[in-house]
């Protein structure tokens, strides 16, 4: 889509990542969907932080990572966290460092409803980006990785 000549700086990029935001918002829903047709998306986004975040803390994830990554309130974590051991894609286990403390662990089920709706998403991009270069699919992960490390 062509400039206009008096829009202001950045308007291009701006009103181009309201549509992106826009869309990534309700393919989400339809993800979470897969998943388990009860999950929302703000619990499916709960969910695959938990999943992110066991990459870097494979000692265990506390609601509090969680929602200090997702910059959630605790009484929000606690309904999202509720909601996925209700539907069976989450456990709290206790620590074994401290007694008191519970870790977030997905479940087996959760585990294969959760790579298999990845693996259904990435074929999604993939599809979409087919007709673009490797070189092309490099710059804009970079670029997107540069623009959510400036926004953190």
């Amino acid at each position: 889509m062509a400039s206009r000549p008096d829009a202001p700086p950045l308007a291009d990029l701006e009103r181009e990542l309201t549509r992106l935001l826009r869309r990534a918002r309700v393919t989400s829903g339809a993800i979470a969907a897969e998943v388990h047709p009860d999950l929302d998306s703000s619990s499916y986004t709960v969910l695959i932080t938990v999943l992110d975040l066991q990459q870097v803390l494979p000692a265990g994830v506390r609601a509090a990572d969680v929602g200090e990554q997702l910059r959630l309130h605790k009484s929000t974590m606690s309904r999202n966290i509720t909601v996925l051991e209700q539907l069976g894609l989450l456990e709290r286990v206790p620590s074994p460092d401290d007694a008191r403390a519970r870790l977030l662990h997905i479940t087996p089920t959760g585990r294969h409803q959760l790579t298999t709706a990845i693996a259904a998403r990435r074929a999604r991009i993939a599809d979409a980006l087919g007709k673009w270069s490797g070189e092309d699919t490099d710059h804009l992960a970079r670029l997107l990785q540069r623009l959510n490390d400036d926004l953190d």
